[in-house]
């Protein structure tokens, strides 16, 4: 396994070459697991962008609690049940 750090203004490139298993496994570099917060029971999502493979972290949703503090949502109603007008 080899790694290649790139690092410029806009972005942090960490490439990494890894070997598929027998058993089609690949083990993330830890670099990599820590910088996105990936541990044992740690969900991850596979994306297929043409020839691409994009694996990315689940975003727990606890991630979101609170994020919306601070913001006026007074205007907002309740979703209703729609009026059935007939039956």
């Amino acid at each position: 396994m080899s790694a290649i750090l790139k690092t410029s203004e806009a972005t942090e490139l960490l490439r990494v070459e890894a070997v598929v298993s027998t058993k089609g496994q690949v083990t993330l570099p830890a670099a990599m697991r820590a910088r996105l917060g990936i541990g044992p029971g740690s969900h991850i999502h596979f994306e297929l962008r043409g020839q691409e493979l994009v694996i990315k972290p689940e975003v727990p949703m606890g991630a979101y609690y609170g994020m919306l503090k601070g913001y006026d949502l007074g205007d907002i109603e309740p979703e209703k049940e729609p009026d059935r007008e007939f039956e």
